[in-house]
């Protein structure tokens, strides 16, 4: 599958119930915050999704919601990204990492 086009990304941020996921860990977001839009935080490592997967039903209710979800690289978004389709999620994006989706926004 490609990967979503930037327009693609800041059409489905602005779609009602849209959720932006950052999947990095608790200190990634302490240092670097994304400062442009709310987001929502469950860290998924590569190694260990758990975070995410306890965490998923409660953030993200609505499978049907756009979520676009962004990391430090894309590489664990990725990850995040296919988890959740696995479990029904039907509008998942992956934008990248934490400078690609600010310049995007």
């Amino acid at each position: 599958m490609t990967a979503p086009t930037r327009e693609e990304i800041r059409t489905a941020v602005d779609l009602p119930g849209a959720i932006i996921l950052d999947v990095r860990t608790k200190d990634e977001v302490a240092a670097a915050p994304l400062t442009k839009k709310p987001y929502k935080h469950a860290s998924c490592h590569l190694d260990d999704p758990s975070e995410l997967l306890e965490k998923a039903e409660e953030l993200m209710p609505d499978k049907n919601a756009p979520i676009i979800i962004f990391c430090r690289s894309g590489r664990r978004a990725g990850k995040a990204k296919e988890l959740l389709e696995e479990r029904g999620y039907a509008k998942v994006l992956n934008a990248g990492g934490l400078t690609d989706l600010e310049s995007i926004l």
